[in-house]
């Protein structure tokens, strides 16, 4: 050792690699210790990405504990709808074909498409279901055309009668579906039924009247009687009585006698053509009262008792 107590550089040098060696062995050894033991390297930036889900997670608990989500729904439709119109699938057009008494805008309206709509996540059955629901619209389709337009083809019930049913009247089509509640004049020019079932039965009436294009401006409306024959009300207030098996016929027959005795131009309350091999007349009261004494004096007349 010198006067400062240090060893000699050569003793320090020779001291100095063993100890070098060990120290480098125990930390080998360590190290192989820690992959034993599954210790593992963290991820450089693994802290700032949790710390980044956590303030997520926080301000989505925030939005909807806060009862935005409804706002942002209402306003801006679901998240996923918001998503692809930003992408650039939004709705921009909506072309409807096959309307005619419906508007562009009522269809619209009925298939329940708005503006917080996307093409992706819209669902053609769905609109198709709704449209179907409506009376007026008997088919309908959509189609999607990607990226932002939409195709509505329908086809409509035409209105084809008015059927009265327990004091309301409502327009049918020819199947007997009601399109809805009588409330425009228009509609006044169609046949007209009354009576339970009558509707399911138009086009039968229809052909029943048609089987006398002339007399069909006296008819005011037909009336199906316990679902078997048909009255028709004319517009003097007259009644004719159908027979239930062949009604055109009687109706044929009748017409060859009015159209040159204007029996219903009389005191006629109804005209009974039920029977085959005659016509009876129903009277008003007056004229039934009138014709009974009419009788008793020609009776009297002839020298007869009453």
């Amino acid at each position: 050792m010198d006067g400062a107590g240090r060893l000699p550089p050569t003793l320090k040098s020779w001291f100095g690699k063993p100890a070098e060696a060990i120290a480098l062995y125990r930390a080998s050894r360590a190290a192989r210790r820690r992959a034993q033991q599954g210790q593992f390297t963290i991820p450089r930036g693994i802290g700032s990405s949790f710390a980044i889900l956590f303030l997520g997670a926080c301000a989505t608990i925030g939005f909807f504990a806060g009862g935005h989500d409804e706002a942002f729904r209402r306003d801006h439709g679901t998240p996923r709808d918001a998503l692809a119109r930003w992408a650039g699938f939004g709705i921009e057009q909506i072309a409807v074909e096959g309307h005619s008494e419906l508007t562009r805008d009522e269809v619209i309206g009925f298939s329940g498409l708005d503006r917080r709509a996307s093409l992706p996540f819209l669902d053609p059955q769905e609109l198709r279901a709704k449209l179907l629901a409506v009376p007026l619209i008997a088919e309908a389709q959509v189609t999607k055309l990607y990226p932002d337009r939409v195709r509505i083809d329908i086809r409509e019930r035409v209105p084809y009668a008015l059927w009265q049913i327990e004091g309301e009247v409502k327009v049918i089509a020819a199947d007997g579906t009601a399109i809805e509640s009588f409330s425009d004049a228009r509609f006044l020019r169609l046949p007209h039924v009354v009576g339970p079932e009558s509707n399911l039965r138009v086009t039968e009436y229809a052909a029943l009247t048609a089987a006398v294009p002339e007399l069909q401006p006296l008819i005011r409306a037909g009336t199906l009687v316990a679902g078997r024959r048909w009255n028709l009300k004319l517009l003097n207030g007259v009644d004719l009585l159908l027979p239930e098996e062949g009604a055109a016929e009687a109706l044929k027959a009748f017409w060859a006698i009015e159209k040159d005795a204007k029996v219903t131009e009389r005191a006629v309350l109804a005209v009974d053509l039920r029977l085959n091999d005659r016509i009876a007349l129903r009277l008003t009261e007056e004229a039934a009262a009138a014709h009974a004494e009419s009788v008793v004096a020609r009776i009297k007349k002839s020298g007869g008792r009453v």
